[in-house]
C-alpha cells in the first residue's frame, strides 16, 4: 500500500482537470484566452512553428507504452482531441509550407489520414457534447464540430475502439434526441446537467448491470465525476461513489484537488454496490498546471518554470504549459506511476488538445 507521503512524492506530477473550462473556442473546443486578438500576436516564421499536435501525440505515445509494459490490462483514453487522430487541414498546409524543395504532393499522409501510431496507443475517446453541449448546455453541438468527432469515432470503432461520451443536457427534448444520437452511433453516454461534473446521480443507473466488468466493452454505463467540493470529506466522498452500481468511473484521484486517494480507496471504489467489479479510471491533464495541486512550489509562477506558460484569467490557478518540455514530460511520468501503484484500471488524458492554444499562438499565415 502507499501512504499519502509516498504519494504526493509519486505525484509530483499531478496536473488533473478542472470542472471550469476556459475563455475562447477553436474548432468547437474552449481554450485559454490572454485576451490578445490575432493582430496583436507578432508574426512566427513557419520555418521556427514546430508541430504541436506531433509533440502531443509523443506524449500520449509514450505514456500508454510505459503503462501497457507495467500492467497490460490498463486502458488509455484521450479526451476530445481528434486532430491528433484524424489529419486536419492545418497539420498539411503545415507540412507542405516547410517542404523547401516543393514536391509536397504525395509526399505527406492525406487530410483525413489516421494516425496509425496514436491509434494504436489508445483504446478509445472520451468526447464532451458530441451531439449535445458542447458549447453550452441544452445546445446542439455545431454539426461540422460532430462531423470532425466522428470522424474520429468511426476510426476508433473500425479498429475495435471505444468512444465514450458526456452529453450537457437538461431539458427533455435535448435529452431524449442526445440519448437517441448516442445510441445510434454506439457510443456509451453520460447525460450531465452541467459541466461541474460533481454530483454523485441517486437512484439506478441506465441499463444497471450486475455482472462484473474488467473489460470497457463490457461496460453499459459510466460515471464521469470531475469536482468533490461538494463533499466534507475524503471518506464521504469515497462512501457515496461506492454505493452507485456504475461500470466506471471516471474521476480525479484527488479529494477537492488536493488530498490524494489511497489504494484502499481505489479498491473499495472498485466494487458496485450490488458488489460486483468495475472499473475506475483516473484523469491526468497533460496540458494545464494547477497551483493547488500538492505538487505546486510557492514560488512558481509565469516563467518560472519555463515551462508555465499563460494564466487564464478565466480559471484562476490554472496555466497552460509547454508541454513538450523535459521536465514536465518526467513530472508527468511520475503522475503516471502514482496511478499505477494506487491500481487504477486506466486514465483519460485531459487538455489533450492544448496544441490550439499554442497554435492560436502562431498562425500559419
Amino acid at each position: 500500500m502507499i501512504d499519502r507521503r509516498a504519494f504526493l512524492i509519486g505525484f509530483a506530477a499531478c496536473l488533473l482537470s478542472d470542472p471550469v473550462r476556459a475563455a475562447y473556442r477553436v474548432n468547437g473546443r474552449l481554450i485559454p484566452s490572454d485576451n490578445r486578438r490575432l493582430r496583436d500576436i507578432p508574426f512566427t516564421p513557419l520555418e521556427n512553428i514546430p508541430n504541436h499536435r506531433q509533440f502531443m501525440r509523443d506524449i500520449i505515445i509514450e505514456l500508454s507504452t510505459y503503462a501497457k509494459a507495467k500492467a497490460g490490462q490498463f486502458t488509455i483514453l484521450m479526451r476530445d482531441a481528434p486532430e491528433l487522430l484524424i489529419k486536419q487541414q492545418r497539420e498539411w498546409d503545415w507540412e507542405s509550407g516547410r517542404d523547401l524543395d516543393g514536391a509536397a504532393e504525395g509526399k505527406f499522409t492525406p487530410v483525413g489520414d489516421v494516425n496509425r501510431e496514436l491509434l494504436k496507443a489508445i483504446d478509445g475517446i472520451l468526447i464532451d457534447g458530441l451531439f449535445c453541449g458542447r458549447d453550452a448546455v441544452n445546445q446542439p453541438t455545431d454539426e461540422a464540430e460532430t462531423k470532425t468527432l466522428l470522424a474520429a469515432v468511426d476510426a476508433l470503432k473500425k479498429e475495435g475502439r471505444d468512444t465514450l461520451s458526456i452529453e450537457y443536457a437538461t431539458g427533455k427534448k435535448e435529452i431524449a434526441e442526445a440519448s437517441r444520437k448516442t445510441g445510434h452511433a454506439r457510443v456509451l453516454s453520460y447525460l450531465a446537467g452541467d459541466r461541474l461534473l460533481g454530483r454523485v446521480p441517486h437512484g439506478h443507473p441506465p441499463q444497471e448491470n450486475p455482472d462484473h466488468v474488467m473489460d470497457l466493452k463490457n461496460a453499459k454505463n459510466f460515471l464521469p465525476m470531475a469536482s468533490s467540493t461538494s463533499f466534507g470529506n475524503r471518506d464521504d466522498w469515497v462512501t457515496a461513489l461506492t454505493t452507485t452500481n456504475y461500470d466506471l468511473l471516471v474521476i480525479d484521484p484527488f479529494w477537492r484537488g488536493a488530498e490524494p486517494l489511497t489504494a484502499k480507496d481505489v479498491q473499495a471504489l472498485k466494487m458496485k454496490r450490488l458488489g460486483s467489479r468495475r472499473l475506475v479510471f483516473a484523469t491526468l491533464s497533460l496540458g494545464r498546471a494547477i497551483d493547488t495541486r500538492p505538487y505546486w512550489k510557492k514560488e512558481w509562477k509565469v516563467g518560472n518554470p519555463a515551462w508555465l506558460v499563460a494564466p487564464d484569467p478565466n480559471a484562476p490557478g490554472q496555466m497552460m504549459v509547454s508541454y513538450w518540455e523535459a521536465e514536465w514530460k518526467e513530472l508527468l511520468g511520475l503522475y503516471m506511476q502514482g496511478l499505477l501503484g494506487l491500481g487504477f484500471d486506466g486514465v483519460v488524458f485531459d487538455h489533450a488538445d492544448a496544441y490550439l492554444y499554442f497554435e492560436e499562438m502562431m498562425p500559419l499565415k
